[in-house]
């Protein structure tokens, strides 16, 4: 117990200042009490701990420990306050399917706070309303002041709670500190509507998709597209030094060389000024859209508590004995039912097992346990892995660790080793331990084996003898219920946090490591060994020009289903503060079959349609620059004649002089 009240006094244990938090260290902290920088109450002894008075401990000492034990002032509201949150599905759905303007989504952590901050508000509304309603019911002094103020310094308390051993903040919330904040967010006043009325919406930050206001728009905007695009190719430096004398003469603001050149080299400037100053090639090579040929019709003639273990099953395999023992299961058990709802077959045994037993679970669950444990095995302790069961488990009380090896504590090596003796145990092809072994008891299970060897299993029936397995075992009588394990697994749960399709989509959806361009002609992305090309298309099934214009060259990442890489893809932008962003879903690239003979019907409309999808581009660029050059005077003809004009001056006149040729020369012509 680190927090106990002594003589009246509220008192922290002295362990905490060289064991838990080990704040000073055991010579440091005795030095403090001799010096009285510490007032320790009650000394150490027997199964007595030591009491140091709290509020003798120096403010920044005290800080860490609250945020390491929790405020004790107010330790026991609180309890009392997160026990009475409620999950709320509307504010989760709501929120994960919200898009802005433009089609993209809120980032993930934003979601988080929108959805805490929801689930906190409908409390604090619940507990004032009733409140109210009691005092007035009664006829009793109304203190509601008093009351907000109370629960107010509780939410603000909550920001220090954070989830066991990591820094991940178990309630994420920006709500206001002060009382009467919290409460105009909350009810809103005659003039400002607050949550209550304004629902989830309220929640969204108005400007929370408004870029920065930018210094280089409008007329400054086209003067540099224009000069940077002249086929003389100005360098940014030189530029920069061009632009610092147009801003005296035309009142425009300030703008560093790196601002420039950041500018213009985004993709929705950089197409603009490239196909005038780099040439239709470098553009079409860059921008233009590309077709995918289909060449494959050609001819010559054309994958609780989870167990991992290799299973001892012998099967048939290309060795010189002729059969092996190489397969690996990973069984994912619901510890009450014992029903084993997620199972992965395969020869490793890594992260991606692991993922695809889970996801399996969830797809026959529907909802998130609230306890998971797993083994000390790589693929559990890897990133992706730990982030998966941290947002897998139930929200409200959910837990996940690794569980202690070999411990008969440990429910699902009990569970596992029942399933094996009991049932993977039984088949004739079982050697019962590993095939590894050299034992005197496994020599006459080994000689029926090697005589039986012609008749082993292939791998692709041992799965089918392994999924009869698991159908044996969820059917057979669970040990302490008169039914069945699938049965018990159908009991009514006391609690239950379900879980929806974009659910499944968060937990199971997986992001490329690193971002990928979208390059004119699509995204390619590799995985598993396998190359994978998508490309974004509109509502109609056609080439997304809106999306090609504002994102070609851009990077994302890829968010995708494993099992659903035929279907599409999502493409995330990464934010500057480290968080994604949805920005469009992605198809497997549109391929175009170019032999006649071998075109279905259809696929000669289709070919003529993303064919000119390269010409419109390349027609839209041209018109734009031709646009601002006609609009800021700065063309190519008028390069060509102002460097005619300073050849023919020499570059050394006087401006007065320039004028006057420029008159005599304009009058010539006259």
């Amino acid at each position: 117990m680190i927090y106990e009240s002594y003589n009246n006094n509220l008192c922290v244990s002295q362990d905490v200042f060289y064991k838990g938090v080990n704040l000073l260290g055991y010579d440091r902290f005795q030095n403090w009490v001799k010096a009285g920088k510490l007032n320790r109450l009650r000394t150490k002894g027997g199964t007595r701990t030591g009491l140091i008075e709290f509020s003798s401990i120096p403010e920044s000492l005290r800080q860490l420990i609250i945020k390491s034990f929790g405020n004790p002032y107010l330790e026991n509201d609180r309890t009392t306050f997160t026990n009475q949150l409620e999950q709320d599905q509307n504010a989760i759905d709501f929120f994960k399917s919200y898009r802005y303007e433009d089609g993209s989504g809120i980032p993930t952590k934003k979601q988080q706070q929108y959805i805490c901050e929801a689930e906190i508000l409908n409390l604090y509304i619940a507990l004032i309303n009733n409140y109210e309603a009691k005092t007035k019911s009664s006829n009793r002094k109304s203190n509601k002041g008093a009351l907000q103020a109370k629960i107010s310094a509780i939410i603000n308390d909550l920001i220090s709670e954070y989830y066991p051993n990591t820094s991940t903040k178990k309630y994420p919330h920006k709500l206001p500190s002060n009382p009467r904040a919290l409460n105009r967010k909350a009810f809103g006043t005659s003039k400002i509507i607050g949550y209550e009325k304004g629902g989830f919406e309220f929640l969204v930050h108005k400007n929370a998709n408004n870029k920065a206001a930018q210094k280089i728009k409008g007329d400054v905007a086209k003067w540099l597209i224009a000069k940077y695009s002249m086929p003389s190719k100005i360098v940014v430096p030189v530029l920069h030094a061009m632009y610092e004398k147009e801003a005296v003469k035309r009142n425009w603001c300030e703008l560093s060389e790196s601002a420039i050149y950041k500018w213009l080299h985004e993709p929705a400037q950089e197409r603009k000024w490239m196909i005038s100053r780099d040439g239709i090639e470098t553009f079409r090579n860059k921008y233009g859209h590309k077709l995918v040929r289909d060449k494959e019709t050609w001819f010559p003639n054309a994958y609780w508590a989870i167990d991992g273990s290799k299973i001892d099953w012998l099967h048939y395999y290309d060795n010189t004995l002729g059969m092996a023992a190489k397969l690996k299961i990973d069984v994912v058990f619901d510890v009450y039912s014992e029903k084993i709802i997620g199972t992965s077959f395969s020869e490793t045994e890594n992260h991606e097992d692991h993922f695809r037993a889970v996801k399996m679970a969830f797809q026959e669950a529907q909802a998130k346990p609230f306890l998971f444990t797993y083994d000390g095995q790589s693929g559990h302790k890897s990133s992706r892995m730990q982030g998966l069961y941290g947002k897998m488990v139930a929200k409200k009380g959910g837990t996940h660790y690794q569980h202690a090896v070999g411990r008969h504590s440990s429910p699902v090596e009990q569970l596992f080793g029942r399933f094996q003796q009991q049932i993977l145990n039984q088949w004739w092809f079982s050697d019962k331990q590993s095939i590894k072994a050299r034992t005197d008891n496994s020599k006459p299970n080994m000689d029926f084996l090697l005589e039986n060897k012609h008749r082993l299993l292939t791998r692709e029936k041992l799965i089918e003898a392994f999924k009869i397995s698991v159908n044996e075992w969820n059917n057979a009588k669970h040990p302490k219920f008169n039914e069945t394990r699938s049965k018990v697994y159908n009991h009514e749960p006391i609690m239950l946090e379900k879980i929806n399709y974009l659910d499944m989509i968060d937990l199971f959806w997986i992001y490329t490591n690193d971002t990928i361009t979208y390059k004119a002609d699509g995204i390619k992305v590799q995985i598993a060994n396998k190359k994978y090309h998508f490309e974004v298309y509109n509502v109609n099934g056609d080439v997304d020009l809106r999306f090609r214009e504002r994102y070609v060259g851009s990077k994302f990442f890829v968010k995708y289903d494993p099992d659903e890489l035929d279907n599409y893809v999502s493409l995330y932008a990464k934010l500057p503060n480290g968080d994604t962003k949805f920005i469009a879903d992605a198809q497997p690239v549109r391929k175009q079959q170019q032999i006649p003979a071998l075109m279905t019907e259809g696929d000669k409309a289709q070919f003529a349609k993303d064919y000119e999808v390269r010409k419109v581009e390349e027609a839209k660029a041209k018109k734009q620059i031709e646009q601002i050059q006609r609009e800021t005077g700065i063309t190519p003809e008028q390069l060509i004649e102002d460097q005619e004009l300073k050849i023919k001056l020499g570059g050394k006149l006087p401006k007065t002089s320039r004028n006057e040729v420029e008159a005599n020369s304009f009058i010539d012509l006259m």
